[in-house]
């Protein structure tokens, strides 16, 4: 199985995020969208394994309390090729916490994970290739400032059904406040 660890992304979210991805998709030669269901902030990405009772025991190890993420902006990163489209997530305190707390916890589980800084972000689009080139200010705005209340970190698996990419929720840990 393919897993990661993610938060799940709350409805008008994901309606705003594939409102702004429609744009791009307008405006595109070629790219592969996110469908709407598989939008989602990864904190962890623990890639091929079967062993997935370490992973549900790494996550139900972690201690956090809900927070308030903001979502908003769009950006992309240049690839060869097609660039890749993303909406921003700020890296707010709790954010931070509840990544290192999570990836930590996988480590411990005997988890190989990338040490590369984490750099929050919802991936809308991917081998991206413009007629024109984008214009970064306005694209900026393309995804307005949202809030959520992140309640709940969720195990997926990735897998191919049918030739569609598809994330399913496997298992998840609530936040609690912390007494």
């Amino acid at each position: 199985m393919r897993l990661f660890v993610a938060i799940c992304l709350e409805d008008a979210i994901r309606d705003a995020l594939c409102r702004a991805s429609g744009a791009l998709r307008e405006q595109a030669q070629f790219g592969r969208f996110t469908h709407r269901n598989n939008l989602h902030l990864t904190l962890a990405f623990i890639g091929e394994t079967a062993r997935l009772a370490d992973a549900k025991r790494a996550m139900a190890s972690v201690r956090a309390a809900p927070f308030s993420l903001t979502i908003g902006g769009m950006g992309r990163f240049a690839r060869r090729g097609g660039d890749l489209y993303w909406a921003g997530a700020e890296l707010s305190a709790p954010l931070a916490g509840l990544q290192a707390q999570v990836a930590d916890a996988l480590r411990k589980q005997g988890f190989s994970l990338d040490d590369k800084p984490f750099k929050p972000h919802l991936t809308l689009a991917r081998e991206v290739r413009l007629s024109d080139p984008p214009d970064e200010n306005a694209l900026a705005k393309r995804v307005p400032p949202m809030e959520m209340r992140v309640e709940r970190i969720t195990l997926m698996k990735s897998e191919r059904l049918q030739g569609k990419l598809t994330y399913t929720p496997l298992y998840h840990t609530l936040l609690e406040e912390q007494a």
